[in-house]
């Protein structure tokens, strides 16, 4: 049997770019540790590399973010149509499962540890269901991933997954859409599976590499005191990682010494914003804007490159704010952050729902899921017109990541870190600086409507189709706002999975069978499918 595991990605700045940086999708060698050792087993990390078109599969399984979810639709078309059975997890199929399910053979609700390995033996069978839910989290259901599918093309070879959620509920995040829930496991049985993935590792990848873990984590630091008990065991196989964590946990130098001891050398904690107001709205309350310097160095007195993200916020922050940013950034020390994006607002999310229920329209015209990346105004600035809130964005942005910024920040932080013996964070550092290009691109507007299309093309021809409807359904973007910037009805039907103390609730029931025809599946078409198509 020959299964592919394919982690959908479009480039968010619209230019067709690769992405090579630290943080990269871990879901197919999760879903790879799933599904018997014996079979043929393809991992496609679409960061990389696009897929190859010439290959056949005859289990494909999908995971993308809601912007690439276009993308996805297309592939497992085209693979459908040549015979494969396509799967689809992720947070759109389990945020709004009714929609995807006429576009996949199947669609996961939840973790893949309890449905995968159902969905093998179900294919195998060939008696592959419609939509598989996944079982309450279970710590023992857990695999390490399988590394060697990826390890000889990995930035960073030895990547983990320690917990599952986040505690806190930011108004934004696809998280909070999904549910609440921080789901952990036993801290000495994770730190004994990564010390025998390095040994497994041994003559595959080069000994230095395998000293350094990248977790991604939502929030490894959901819970202080196992946080606690990572960093013992971390210290005790000896070594060095970086993490994703929240700002609550940076700001007690307890902790940050924790960190550091235990080998912490590289963190990124999302800062957002230095506008209590917009922290507020945000329900990032876990955030300390008055803070931020002084957190920023002591993580550096302790040998801790931090990394973070800023968010200006269309609905809360003006333009004077926007331009202040360099000033903002300069005077806290972090000098260059990872990016600054648009806050934006992912169906299900509480932020969604308020702009979505608005009298006034809360989004602007004709805003594509695609355009849902972060890099494109969507959200109807309320203290500007979109041109001038663009113009400040993109101000700021030159000014932020220039050349002569980002040698500021390595002059600031360097000289730390190499006076008190830390060579790991000030790698880091340098890396970041180099990789970096976010840099306004001039053929860009940043809006919807006069925005470049997307560049990454799926080889579908018009023989791939059994009509002319069907093609528009695969092909054509979906739609988030109409002309008037209102919400499609569609994305009013999202349902969480978890509830606020973490307990799984029962999913939605399946949509009708049948509104989207392929040689695959012989449901009808529709002659009409209100989901917010583009015309």
């Amino acid at each position: 049997m020959r299964i592919g595991i394919i982690s959908v990605f479009s480039d968010h700045h619209r230019q067709g770019l690769l992405y090579r940086g630290l943080a990269q999708p871990l879901i197919g060698p999760v879903i790879a540790s799933l599904l018997p050792e014996h079979e043929e087993i393809e991992v496609i990390n679409d960061t990389w590399e696009d897929p190859d078109w010439s290959r056949d599969y005859d289990l494909l399984f999908l995971s993308c973010m809601h912007p690439d979810f276009d993308r996805a639709r297309q592939i497992s078309h085209y693979w459908r149509t040549r015979g494969a059975k396509t799967v689809l997890g992720g947070a759109m199929a389990t945020s709004y499962p009714n929609l995807c399910m006429p576009f996949f053979d199947a669609i996961v609700i939840g973790d893949p540890e309890s449905t995968v390995p159902r969905i093998y033996a179900d294919f195998a069978a060939r008696r592959l269901q419609t939509r598989y839910v996944s079982t309450p989290y279970d710590p023992a259901a857990i695999r390490p991933p399988r590394l060697k599918t990826m390890a000889h093309k990995a930035v960073v070879p030895i990547s983990w997954k320690v917990t599952r959620g986040c505690p806190f509920t930011c108004d934004f995040c696809a998280l909070t859409a999904i549910g609440t829930r921080f789901h952990k496991r036993p801290a000495r049985q994770v730190a004994d599976e990564i010390d025998a993935a390095r040994r497994s590792l041994r003559g595959v990848i080069p000994a230095h590499m395998r000293n350094f873990v990248m977790f991604y984590d939502n929030n490894i630091g959901g819970d202080p005191a196992y946080l606690k008990e990572l960093c013992i065991e971390f210290r005790r196989i000896g070594i060095k990682w970086g993490a994703c964590i929240t700002f609550n946990i940076v700001r007690r130098p307890e902790l940050v010494k924790a960190l550091s001891d235990g080998g912490c050398r590289a963190l990124y904690v999302g800062v957002e914003s230095f506008n209590p107001a917009t922290i507020a709205a945000m329900n990032k309350r876990q955030n300390v804007v008055a803070e931020i310097g002084e957190v920023v160095d002591n993580c550096r007195r302790h040998g801790i490159s931090f990394n973070t993200g800023l968010l200006v916020s269309p609905s809360h922050d003006d333009i004077a704010y926007v331009r202040a940013l360099p000033r903002h950034l300069r005077e806290s020390g972090l000098h260059v952050p990872e990016f600054i994006t648009f806050e934006t607002a992912f169906p299900g999310t509480p932020y969604f729902s308020r702009l979505a229920a608005g009298a006034e329209p809360g989004f602007l015209p004709n805003v594509m899921l695609r355009d849902l990346n972060g890099y494109m105004l969507t959200v109807q600035p309320r203290h500007a017109s979109p041109a001038d809130y663009v113009a400040a964005y993109r101000d700021t942005l030159t000014e932020v990541f220039s050349p002569a910024n980002k040698l500021r920040k390595l002059v600031d932080d360097l000289p730390r870190f190499l006076g008190n013996g830390f060579a790991i964070p000030a790698l880091v550092d340098v890396k970041n600086m180099l990789s970096l290009s976010f840099r306004p691109y001039a053929n860009r507007t940043y809006l919807p409507e006069t925005e470049l299309e997307p560049p990454e093309t799926v080889p579908l021809a018009d023989h791939d189709f059994e009509s002319p409807e069907q093609a528009r359904l695969v092909r054509e973007p979906w739609r988030i706002s109409d002309a008037d910037g209102k919400v499609a009805p569609m994305w009013r039907g999202a349902m969480p999975l978890f509830r606020k103390n973490g307990k799984q609730v029962v999913a939605p029931p399946p949509a009708r069978p049948g509104i989207l025809a392929t040689r695959s599946s012989p449901a009808p078409l529709a002659s009409a499918l209100d989901i917010g198509v583009a015309a």
